[in-house]
């Protein structure tokens, strides 16, 4: 006989495993061939009796398939072997093969009962078909056959009594043959002593039993009061009682002692037997109401009558009537509701459920099927209040709760076998009219999470899910989500298939079977899986740990728990790898364990050499079998990615999409909409009108002794994978939710967060939606933040008033979905669970002596894991919270101003760097004219230092990351993680003496404003750092100690300090050691020079910090509020330019012209700026040995760019950057030529550093337009040139502007004068150099003339804006501005001496001469 399953193509190891197990050449016994000779005429039932004899005699047979096939055979053909002159044999050894099934499944109650009913149905047939003379012929074996029933009395006590309360009653067939015998000689007596010492035991055991029931008589008077007094079916009554039975007994015992068999027999025959006792209770309730005529005595009786239905229904006796009984009370029930009116319904469900209640403990099936028979009645009322006050009562009526006590030597869980029935009932009444069952829905899920579930594989309860989503539950699609999360059913294989079954034998074949602990948990595991299989693995691993038996107790028989050696040979190392591992890998808790990946966990286990290889082996499958097991009922993550391409390959194709987003993004958003759209689609398919067809492929195993399981093989249905796909997918997505917050920075919150927010929102708002979750509150409030995102003026108390309102919108969903529905039944629900049947999870809050605090502590315990394991829900209220506190925050922190200002902050726009243009900042307003140029120049690839800008969106909300810490710290984040991107681009480390990164820090507003701002160069120094770098670089100690130099005083002047005190402190350290050049110091007294400038900075209270961070963060401060000095409003002022603007910062690797030698920096033009030519031809100032700064403020002695512009000016052109650097020149010019010709750029002003001859050592630090090309110029000329040029007193260069005659100052105040006594003169400003704070003098003046700098210094950029005629550089003039003179050789000019000046050609004249105008018309 094959093995019986739905479907024989499914693929299983475990039936591969079964079929090689059984697999094998069987013997039938030759004993068995007088079976197959009777038939051999016949070739069909000699083919089917030789497949029967071939499964009987199999090593591995099962009785479960054997016994039906053999009932059916021997009862169709009972004529053909009682006939035949063999036919006694042939009944021996039908009845032999009866037998043996009846012992070898002794255990399986289910199975005992069909054999016996087999057996005796078999031998009921025989006797009625004999007749006198085929009695004779078969007299000796029937009498074996009763003589071995005899024996079962002391044998198998539970057969001989399954045999008395049989249908196929012996009494019976006792009495037939006793018919038959009539007129037979007594040489009979010794088969009549056989049968007459069956029957006495038959009948003893019968009243045995009738005895150990409770005596009806006593029962029925106390339920039925007075009125049994005078009810005539008392006599019915008495014919059970148990004062008859005792007469009974009694007479059987007279009986038994004479000897007189036949008599005995006969007289045996006259008392009652067991189906005599099953009619006379099958009888009294059908008589209970016969002849009464008061409505009120029926009504009483009516009730009565019901609970003697429910004595029935509840004694095992009776089984042969409960089939029938139970179709009485559910008729009984129908006619009672029926009969009642509107008014009386809900007295009769308190009367009823009263009834039940009191019956329940003993008759728990019974009141179950009664429940849900009263259910379907008054759900065809179509009554939704008649329905309310029935589940009511259903709830306060109690629930059958698990009870697991353990597991019995059969692998079987031992708990309450009405629980997974009472499941099945409120299912059932639920499925009737979903929407109306909030309460009794409810109280299944309170009653499953305290008190906790157990169903087996077997169960297939998948089935029960199926059903359940067939049915309209959109209503109440969040409860059902919330009650099948509970039942740990959502796997298609049954029983231990797979990798499951492969890693199980594996572990338990490591010591050949040896280790009763893993063999007991592998035989449970292929025998009858349950959900408790995953906390047998927990047990065990915690006794691995401290050699606790106690771990075990509740999950191992008695009998095997105390045979478990914690000191045993198979517990020993493991308990020395399992302290180990506690110990080194730090864990405390087995959702670590869970979560050790198995390629670590190998790793880990191949360096524990001193462990055994098959120790080692054991964990790691224990380990496995652990995860594949909480994956199977636990619904874990570990195993998701192989869900889902099991998924794809049964039916769910759409989700390869989904699976090849999550292995290729890392973005939490785009994952998350992958997910949700995925979740929408199987919400569909669940809550689809559309009904799949299930696949069931269930395989039954041969024998209980094979390793494989009873039941196993595979379920699957649409609508139940795509729940069971939900949970592990909204498992993921809780993961990526949590994740979320990582992507919206809420320690503090503008404008720009609330766009974030709302992304986030919407993703909460579609997971609650997919959970089965709606609110009205929660989407309106949605849809006002996205509304108040595009209008301008939205006030900061708004917003917090919209989150404030979507705070309400959760608490709305928490008290329409979990509050309002389960608080009632919680109050109801937790004191009848009572402490015994709660978890153990909820034993600590309990107190035996207040149950008010009990429900009010488990209540809340209840709530917090259900909100917990709403998709998205917790996040969501978390989310919202966060975002509200930091509103408060700042609201508490910061003025009515400062946070309107705030919250028009936008981070993502505070930082943009070089190499990654940041698209909203990408513009001039943002990045300011220099870090724009920059940025362009970086994204053309030219050679530009790396770099980030500030943009001015810090500035214009400066004030506000003053006064609010968290935005300010986050702020510093940015900047932290900005200045952590140039060191990976440039292999340097800020703050470091290894390899040290020194920044500029310089300023760039939009409207460029050339040397008015701050600028702090070689940030990142302290004196520490720079002992230690030329401790580990002495060549480099000079540059060192000239870049420490160099910070100093461009912090110190940055502070508010004057050039000139750090000139003087140069000038005197030039003549103490009598050079002339600062580049002439030797290192040591570059080292000495450097601390006195730090002296000077800290005697003038700007010290510098010497936290290099410190030092970034205040030098941007120190260029963000250069913006507000006097010099920069002057000069805007002047210029005509919008205070709004502000500055951006940029924060730029140094790149040092000071290095060598051989290495400089400079400015060019790249046009001619006195010709204004647009034809590119270079044209500026470098220098080298110098930094940049050096060069624009006109400190060192600079050289031209080109051969021509040395030309033209009169310098000499070997010193020219073209003669000198031509590599350095050539890319200049390069690179000019590409932006002015190619790229269509105005005419550039360049600033450049470079370290070296060669190109690739060239860098550009910035460039900006140069002044706008004119079509035509009105110029000033001497009307007579020769007479003027006889009387120049120095040369210099020319730098904007024409001839120009006037007076000499040297203030501010010498200006003011003259202006009042001449207003009509020109007035010539003459200084050694120009620092910014003269912006104010040159706008006061016509012309400037200054001893240093050259083309590109300040004081020419500055002039030429403010279109002053100016020359610089008259080297020969020395300039006493505090004395109000200047000395060129013999000649001296004073306050208010006539002077002239040529713009153009760079003379500076004695006196004055008359001019004309000229207009040129110029070359473009």
């Amino acid at each position: 006989m094959s093995t019986i399953s739905a479907s024989p193509a499914i693929q299983s190891k475990a039936l591969e495993a079964n079929l090689q197990e059984t697999a094998g050449e069987v013997q039938v016994d030759p004993r068995f061939a007088p079976l197959k000779e009777i038939v051999s005429r016949q070739p069909g039932l000699a083919a089917k009796i030789d497949t029967l004899l071939h499964e009987v005699s199999h090593p591995y047979r099962n009785w479960k398939m054997i016994i039906p096939e053999l009932r059916s055979f021997v009862l169709k053909n009972i004529n053909i072997y009682r006939d035949h002159e063999q036919g006694p044999a042939a009944f021996s050894l039908f009845v032999d093969i009866f037998f043996t099934a009846l012992l070898e499944s002794a255990k399986n109650d289910q199975l005992t009962g069909r054999t016996l009913e087999a057996l005796l149905a078999y031998m009921d047939k025989l006797v009625l078909n004999l007749n006198a003379a085929s009695l004779l012929r078969y007299e000796s074996v029937l009498t074996a056959f009763f003589s071995r029933v005899q024996e079962l009395d002391s044998l198998e006590p539970q057969l001989m009594l399954a045999i008395v309360q049989s249908q196929h009653a012996l009494r019976k067939m006792t009495g037939h043959i006793m018919l038959l015998r009539q007129g037979q000689q007594k040489s009979d007596d010794i088969h009549c002593q056989a049968l007459r010492e069956l029957m006495h035991t038959i009948l003893f055991r019968n009243y045995e039993y009738w005895l150990s029931e409770d005596d009806p008589g006593p029962w029925f008077s106390k339920s039925c009061g007075d009125y049994c007094a005078t009810w005539p079916g008392r006599p019915l009554l008495s014919a059970i009682s148990h004062d008859q039975i005792h007469r009974h007994v009694e007479a059987l015992k007279e009986l038994a002692a004479l000897n007189e068999p036949r008599y005995a027999l006969e007289e045996m025959l006259e008392l009652p037997g067991h189906m005599d006792f099953v009619r006379i209770y099958r009888d009294i309730p059908a008589k209970m109401t016969q002849g009464l005529a008061s409505e009120k005595d029926v009504e009483f009786l009516d009730n009565w009558r019901l609970l003697f239905l429910f004595r029935i229904m509840e004694t095992r006796g009776l089984s042969l009537i409960h089939e029938e009984t139970l179709r009485e009370i559910n008729r009984s029930l129908v006619q009672l509701i029926r009969r009642q009116s509107f008014e009386q319904i809900e007295r009769f469900f308190v009367t009823t459920f009263q009834l039940l209640k009191a019956n329940v403990r003993r008759y728990p099936h019974t009141s179950l099927q009664c429940i849900q028979t009263i259910g379907n009645e008054v759900f065809q009322r179509n009554n939704s209040r008649l329905v309310e006050a029935f589940l009511w009562e259903t709830v306060r009526f109690g629930f059958q709760y698990a009870n697991v006590r353990g597991v019995d030597e059969d692998w079987q869980p031992i708990a309450n076998p009405a629980h997974l029935t009472n499941i099945r009932v409120w299912l059932s009444l639920i499925q009737q009219e979903p929407k109306w069952c909030s309460t009794l829905f409810s109280a299944l899920i309170i009653n499953l999470r305290l008190s906790g579930t157990c169903v087996r594989d077997t169960d297939l309860f998948q089935r029960d899910i199926t059903t359940l989503l067939n049915h309209p539950i959109s209503p109440i699609y969040n409860l059902a989500k919330q009650f099948t999360k509970l039942m740990p059913v959502f796997f298609n294989e049954i029983g231990a298939e797979g990798e499951l079954r492969d890693v199980s034998t594996e572990l338990d074949e490591a010591h050949r079977r040896k280790d009763l602990l893993i063999h007991f948990l592998r035989k449970q595991a292929h025998v009858e899986s349950s959900n408790l299989i995953v906390g047998f693995i927990e047990a065990i691993f915690t006794f691995w740990v401290d050699l606790n038996p106690e771990h075990l107790a509740s999950y191992l028989p008695e009998e095997v728990l105390s045979q478990i050696d914690p000191q045993g040979p198979y517990v020993a190392e493991q308990h020395a790898l399992c302290q180990r591992i506690k110990k080194e890998r730090r864990f405390s808790s087995l959702s670590q364990i869970l979560a050790w990946a198995d390629d670590e966990r190998d790793r880990y286990l191949a360096l524990q050499q001193d462990i055994s290889e098959v120790e080692r082996l054991r964990f790691a499958r224990l380990h496995r079998m652990y995860k594949l097991l909480h994956v199977k009922y636990n619904l874990s993550l570990p195993e998701i990615q192989t869900q889902l391409r099991h998924a794809i390959q049964s039916g769910f194709p759409e989700l390869e999409e989904l699976l090849t987003v999550l292995e290729n993004e890392t973005d939490p958003f785009i994952c998350l909409e992958a997910l949700l759209d995925q979740l929408e689609n199987l919400k569909q398919v669940i809550l689809s009108p559309q009904k799949f067809e299930p696949t069931e492929q269930i395989y039954h195993k041969r024998h209980i002794a094979v390793d494989i399981p009873s039941v196993y093989g595979r379920y699957s249905e649409r609508k139940f994978d795509a729940l069971g796909l939900t949970f592990r997918l909204e498992t993921l997505a809780n993961v990526y939710l949590e994740r979320l917050f990582d992507t919206v920075s809420l320690s503090f919150i503008t404008l720009a967060t609330f766009h974030s927010i709302l992304r986030c929102l919407r993703l909460f708002s579609r997971a609650l939606q997919i959970d089965g979750i709606s609110s009205r509150r929660l989407d309106t409030y949605i849809s006002m933040l996205d509304s108040s995102t595009s209008i301008k003026r939205f006030s900061y108390t708004q917003h917090l008033d919209i989150m404030r309102g979507l705070s309400e919108g959760v608490k709305d969903i928490i008290y329409a979905y979990y509050t309002n529905i389960h608080q009632n039944n919680l109050s109801i629900i937790v004191p009848q669970i009572g402490y015994d049947n709660l978890l153990a999870k909820y034993h600590s809050s309990w107190d035996a002596k207040n149950m008010p605090e009990n429900v009010l502590r488990i209540s809340e315990i209840f709530f917090r894991d259900l909100i917990a394991a709403t998709f998205g829900l917790q996040h969501l209220d978390n989310f919202i919270g966060k975002v509200i506190r930091t509103l408060e925050a700042q609201q508490d922190m910061l003025d009515r101003s400062t946070l309107d200002l705030l919250m028009t902050y936008n981070p993502d726009m505070a930082i943009s760097p070089l190499d990654h243009q940041n698209p909203v900042t990408n513009n001039l307003i943002h990045l300011g004219n220099k870090g724009f140029n920059l940025m362009v120049l970086a994204a053309e690839n030219k050679p530009v230092p790396p770099a980030f800008v500030i943009t001015t969106e810090v500035f214009r909300c400066h004030k506000a990351l003053q006064h609010f810490d968290r935005a300010r710290e986050e702020f510093m984040r940015r900047v932290r993680s900005a200045i952590t991107a140039i060191e990976s681009q440039t292999g340097l480390v800020f703050g470091s003496a290894e390899r040290p990164l020194l920044l500029s820090v310089r300023s760039g507003s939009a409207i460029s404003m050339p040397g008015i701002m701050s600028t702090i160069h070689n940030v990142g120094a302290n004196e520490e750092l720079v002992e230690e770098y030329v401790a580990q670089n002495p060549g480099h100690k000079y540059f060192a100690w000239d870049n420490f130099r160099r910070f100093l005083q461009s912090w110190g002047m940055c502070n508010g300090m004057g050039r000139e005190d750090f000139q003087a402190l140069m000038d005197s350290h030039k003549g103490q050691y009598n050079v002339r050049y600062k580049r002439e110091f030797s290192a040591d007294a570059m080292h000495e020079l450097a601390i006195k400038y730090q002296q000077l900075v800290r005697t003038r209270g700007f010290a510098m910090p010497d936290d290099p961070w410190l030092q970034l963060i205040g030098s941007v401060e120190l260029v963000l509020r250069s913006w507000h000095t006097h010099k920069a409003q002057d000069y805007r002022h002047l210029m005509r330019v919008s205070d709004d603007w502000g500055t951006a910062v940029i924060v730029q690797t140094m790149v040092y012209g000071n290095l060598n030698a051989n290495a400089g920096s400079g400015v060019l033009f790249t046009a001619h700026p006195y010709r204004k030519v647009r034809r590119v031809a270079l044209w500026g100032d470098y220098a080298t040995g110098d930094q940049g700064e050096d060069i624009v403020s006109g400190l060192v002695t600079s050289h031209p760019i080109s051969v021509e512009q040395a030309d033209i000016d009169g310098r000499d052109e070997e010193m020219s950057l073209e003669r000198r650097f031509p590599e350095i020149y050539q890319h200049l010019l390069q690179i000019s030529r590409e932006l002015v010709y190619d790229k269509g750029w105005n005419a550039q002003e360049i600033e450049f550093t470079f370290e070296g001859p060669s190109a690739d050592q060239l860098y550009l630090l910035q460039t900006r337009d140069m002044i706008t090309i004119k079509k035509k110029e009105h110029l000033m000329v001497f009307l007579d040139s020769d007479h003027a040029h006889k009387h120049i007193l120095a040369k210099g260069i020319g730098v904007s502007g024409s001839a120009m005659s006037g007076k000499a100052v040297f203030s501010e105040e010498h200006i003011r004068e003259l202006r009042r006594r001449m207003p009509q003169e020109h007035l010539i400003l003459i200084r050694q150099d120009t620092v910014p704070e003269d912006i104010r003098e040159i706008s006061m003046a016509d012309g400037l003339v200054t001893s240093r700098g050259g083309q590109t210094s300040h004081a020419s950029v500055v002039a030429t804006r403010l279109e002053k005629t100016c020359v610089v550089g008259c080297r020969d003039m020395q300039v006493y501005e505090a004395e109000g003179y200047a000395q060129i050789g013999e000649s001296r000019i004073q306050f208010g001496d006539p002077i002239s000046i040529d713009g153009r050609h760079g003379l500076l004249i004695e006196g004055n001469y008359p001019l004309n105008e000229e207009v040129h018309i110029l070359p473009l």
